[in-house]
């Protein structure tokens, strides 16, 4: 039980000291560096928010941090997103990522299994948390991961709208009274090229010189 507490301590210290550290302006350039890497594709991050989630709720208390930035340089995957996902098991939802680890590993204990001895029930107990911590920490990490595909995906195709319509209201020409006329790249082309031939020709007519 004391090793147990104390590694629940190193995880806050170094989690508090993670936090810190995003939460500075530094840490946050770093960060959204990362986040929005467009050298990764969107299946890489969400594996990493998958991989983070997963460190973070299975029993590996004062380790997680390091096995996240390990795994995350060994793998190649976004370091920011296991970092921040790996944090799950913060102060305040630890009492529930136990409370839901020990649930879920009921599942996989007898139901007719009572131990006879105060050691017994302790190892019990302790068995049923870790069956139940992997539990639910793989079935946490494929959700995130498809939530953070997801997400990422819906992002790309707001900015890509946004996009067209930013192009489609720049080639918009408005006229007083009128009402404003849609225009495509070919047609916006082929309307520069009639107004510089007839401004070439309006200029030679003022020289008096003829344009065939």
């Amino acid at each position: 039980m004391m090793q147990i507490r104390k590694a629940l301590k190193m995880n806050f210290i170094k989690s508090i000291k993670v936090a810190a550290a995003l939460c500075s302006k530094k840490g946050l350039k770093k960060l959204a560096v990362q986040l929005y890497d467009p050298n990764q594709s969107d299946e890489r991050k969400a594996f990493s928010a998958a991989l983070g989630v997963f460190l973070g709720i299975i029993p590996i208390w004062g380790f997680q941090t390091i096995s996240a930035i390990f795994l995350s340089v060994f793998f190649r995957l976004n370091k920011a997103f296991v970092l921040i996902f790996s944090h799950i098991s913060l102060p305040p939802l630890l009492p529930l990522v136990i409370f839901l680890s020990y649930k879920a590993g009921s599942l996989w204990m007898p139901g007719n299994f009572h131990g006879t001895g105060s050691t017994q029930n302790l190892n019990a107990h302790l068995q049923q948390y870790i069956y139940g911590s992997i539990s639910l920490a793989a079935v946490a990490a494929v959700v995130t991961g498809w939530l953070t595909f997801a997400t990422l995906k819906f992002i790309k195709f707001v900015k890509k709208y946004r996009l067209e319509a930013g192009i489609k209201v720049k080639l918009t020409l408005a006229y007083p009274g009128a009402q404003a006329v849609k225009v495509n790249l070919p047609q916006a082309a082929f309307i520069c090229y009639i107004l510089l031939v007839l401004g070439v020709r309006y200029k030679h007519a003022l020289n008096g010189t003829r344009v065939y």
